[in-house]
């Protein structure tokens, strides 16, 4: 009973403890909150509003933080903030962990616990990306904290799992993996109604499914391979042989988190992996079970990979198929008519059946659509695709200019120039913007 009380009290203190980091670093405005009564944005909330002499210091490390990053340095002080808000939640992640021994309750608590050093970071020394981004940030913040728990103690839920019915355990793995297939390529990153016509929601697909949950993934698996060879060894040479094996097959799946994988990037992935399959094959340590590392690291890359591969296709159908039959209308519209049209419909249904919309994701959006801007002798032919993508077309263009202007000098540098107007003309050819996939950027 004791022990029930004071989880309880463990529970409210840390969920006090996350209102307070909410109203204390910026809590954002709602969309209920009008915009003729509070800015789209607030600054920070309680901490560089208060006027508190212990505050303070804080808050002139916060500002000369900004203005390092907008002059391109770095302050170092820095740490102070981040290291004082940190510290709660950390704090408040290891007493969990010795109250909790549930593996889902430990998700809980990491993912809470991540979020408010989130906060503390994105509060204190990168509030312009918290106001940028609006109410929705806190929101994608603890989304990609609990996702990146579930990554961080998969092998945990693994085990917890095979004690299970085998029913629970295939809706257990099915819903992991369509939350992350769906999420994958449902999330495109555009949003009109943000400034800069950005969304922060695939900050949770870039960092949480592309960066770490891929780097865990082929850490696990690199444990689990250490591991199950480790099991044929004797106990003194387990240890040794479990992590150099996991080095080595960390080494081998590098591409699989990296696209261009340095020392550096190397390091990240074989070192974790070696020193988790020597700890866990040690003898003085509580036998952890190979088939739970494999199985866990075997989840997450099949699934974010399926994520991955899934909007590559929709970018590269929506830009090689879709938007190529559209331009391809657009042009006999041109050559027929003598210029391109004012709008896409007008090209229904002389030269398209219906305005087709590109395929972004399996579910349709308002935002998913073709964008048409015309220009005159011009247009731009714009669709979102995932990670922040925004794949746009230009056709060629003959720009006329004054062989006396400096533009002229620099005539070699257009990508095409006519023969015998060369100081007079430049064609700049049709392009896009994006490649057919998205760029791997880790």
């Amino acid at each position: 009973m004791a022990r029930v009380a004071v989880r309880f009290v463990y529970v409210c203190a840390f969920l006090a403890l996350a209102v307070v980091y909410y109203e204390f670093l910026g809590a954002a405005p709602t969309p209920s909150e009008k915009p003729e009564t509070i800015a789209w944005w607030r600054p920070m909330g309680l901490a560089l509003q208060l006027d508190s002499a212990w505050l303070t210091p804080l808050q002139e490390i916060a500002a000369s933080v900004e203005q390092a990053r907008h002059e391109g340095g770095w302050e170092p002080r820095g740490a102070i903030p981040l290291a004082l808000t940190a510290l709660p939640p950390l704090l408040l992640i290891a007493l969990g962990f010795a109250l909790f021994r549930s593996a889902v309750s430990r998700v809980l608590v990491l993912g809470l616990g991540l979020t408010l050093c989130a906060f503390g970071y994105y509060g204190w020394l990168d509030p312009a990306t918290w106001q940028d981004y609006g109410w929705r940030w806190p929101a994608v913040l603890l989304s990609t904290s609990l996702c990146l728990s579930v990554f961080v103690l998969s092998p945990a839920l693994v085990a917890a799992l095979r004690s299970r019915a085998a029913a629970l355990q295939v809706i257990a793995a099915a819903v992991f993996a369509l939350s992350i297939y769906f999420l994958s390529i449902e999330i495109t990153g555009t949003n009109p109604t943000l400034q800069w016509n950005i969304s922060p929601w695939p900050t949770l697909t870039l960092y949480g499914f592309l960066l770490l949950g891929l780097l865990l993934g082929v850490v696990y698996l690199a444990t689990g391979a250490g591991l199950l060879v480790g099991e044929f060894a004797v106990w003194a040479r387990r240890a040794f042989l479990a992590a150099a094996l996991a080095a080595g097959v960390a080494f081998a799946l590098r591409g699989v988190a990296f696209a261009t994988a340095g020392p550096l990037q190397i390091a990240v992935l074989v070192v974790p992996a070696a020193l988790l399959a020597g700890w866990a094959a040690r003898r003085d340590v509580p036998r952890v079970p190979a088939i739970s590392f494999g199985v866990a690291g075997l989840a997450l890359v099949a699934s974010i990979k399926a994520g991955q591969w899934q909007g590559e296709y929709f970018q590269a159908f929506s830009r090689d198929e879709i938007a190529t039959n559209v331009i391809a209308a657009l042009e006999k519209y041109r050559e027929e008519r003598g210029s391109y049209p004012d709008e896409l419909r007008n090209l229904v249904p002389r030269f398209l059946a219906a305005v087709p919309f590109p395929r972004v994701g399996w579910f349709d959006s308002d935002d998913e659509q073709l964008v048409y801007t015309f220009l005159g002798d011009s247009f731009l032919l714009e669709f979102p695709s995932v990670l922040w993508v925004q794949c746009a077309y230009s056709p060629s263009y003959r720009e006329t200019i004054d062989a006396g202007d400096d533009v002229a000098a620099s005539a070699e540098a257009a990508t095409s120039v006519s023969g015998s107007a060369a100081s007079e003309q430049q064609v700049l050819e049709a392009a896009w913007t994006c490649e057919s996939k998205p760029p791997r950027l880790w």
